[in-house]
């Protein structure tokens, strides 16, 4: 790149440009600023020699260019940018790093349960933020190993802060109908349906019912006079609410198989023939041992990775898509998703932040045991 500057001449200007002419000297872009003074763009190695030619007037540099001008441009302002990267680090910091993780349950030992799980998958104060991938992972793996404990749980970002959602797992079905059990509500809930093979049912549809009140009792009354104890058996569904969080990216990168393959195998690990494919997956593996060695056999079919771009209006429908469908894990067949509002959502760094009023018919009985004479159900036999 050829350095070049642009220098004010003032005084005897015609005679300047004769001179610079006579000695070749190449004017590039000469403009008058009035009849005295002229800007005039020269190259930086002609500088010398006409200041030297030129004595008589006054020359003086205005700017640089080429490299040579952005090297001193740079050294110019070199703390206003160090001052701007060092901003756009702080930011890069702040957006990427979870400084709070806020699990909500009402029981100590479900929180407690559930942040432990959350530090062994690498979520903790002061550790840098997931993406959505990675959250579904984890969440996934944690349902996973706690499969009588926890029903449902979401992890959704706000900020710098993860806010941790849970759902206990009750266990609803007993094996045998011994001793004397109610029916009694796990949510709070609008009745819906009732259906009752025996007990005394104590609720009708369209009763608003708190959790833990009994819907089908097992005492059975002839004029507020109990007159017996039976096993309580049936169901009951009511509309239950929610309202949930979730963060859903509005960019998403798509595997595009290119319908390029290849055979390959391996030998104890070893790879035989070369990647040849930048991105690709394993198809038709087949395994071998013989004699100690493990012999692989497959193909390698590639692929290619697409950034899909989500308008706000897809974005939000496939974060109620999500939703829904982890609602009907979470119900496991016993109800269904009938009205999602959402309450408010925003944009962070890519991502559409949704906070979402939900409505589910679900079942919301459960049993628990009783003693005859005691107003207390037994917790040891309770599910």
């Amino acid at each position: 790149m050829t350095n070049l500057i642009i220098i004010k001449v003032s005084k005897h200007i015609n005679r300047f440009i004769r001179k610079c002419i006579d000695y070749k000297i190449n004017l590039f872009e000469v403009s008058y600023i009035d009849k005295d003074n002229i800007l005039v763009k020269i190259k930086l190695e002609d500088y010398t020699k006409v200041k030297r030619l030129n004595y008589y007037s006054n020359i003086k540099i205005v700017k640089y260019e080429g490299t040579k001008g952005i090297k001193r441009h740079f050294k110019k302002y070199i703390y206003i940018y160090l001052i701007v990267i060092f901003c756009f680090i702080l930011m890069d910091i702040s957006t990427n790093f979870i400084v709070k993780v806020d699990i909500i349950h009402e029981n100590s030992n479900i929180r407690k349960l559930v942040k432990e799980n959350l530090i062994e998958n690498g979520i903790d104060k002061i550790s840098l933020a997931k993406d959505f991938d990675q959250l579904n992972i984890i969440k996934n793996n944690i349902l996973k190993n706690n499969p009588n404990t926890l029903e449902w749980l979401s992890i959704t970002r706000r900020g710098m802060t993860y806010v941790v959602r849970i759902e206990e797992r009750i266990i609803t079905e007993i094996t045998k109908d011994e001793g004397y059990a109610h029916l009694v509500a796990t949510k709070d809930a609008l009745i819906t349906k009732i259906i009752s093979s025996r007990g005394s049912v104590l609720v009708r549809s369209g009763d608003y019912v708190k959790k833990g009140s009994v819907l089908i009792s097992g005492e059975i009354k002839l004029y507020e006079e109990v007159k017996g104890n039976v096993f309580a058996k049936g169901e009951v569904y009511g509309d239950v609410w929610y309202t949930t969080d979730i963060s859903y990216p509005m960019q998403k990168e798509e595997k595009e198989y290119t319908g390029k393959k290849r055979f390959n195998l391996s030998l104890n690990n070893k790879i035989l023939f070369r990647n040849k494919f930048k991105y690709f997956e394993q198809t038709n593996l087949k395994k071998l041992n013989i004699l100690g060695f493990n012999i692989s056999f497959y193909n390698e079919e590639e692929y290619v990775l697409k950034t899909i771009d989500y308008s706000k209006e897809k974005a939000e429908e496939l974060a109620l898509k999500k939703i829904e469908e982890e609602f009907l894990i979470k119900l496991n067949g016993k109800g269904k998703v009938i009205s999602q509002k959402v309450l408010k959502k925003e944009e962070n760094n890519s991502t559409m932040l949704l906070r979402v009023f939900v409505i589910t018919n679900q079942l919301i009985s459960k049993y628990e045991y009783y003693d005859i004479g005691s107003d207390e159900v037994d917790p040891e036999n309770s599910n």
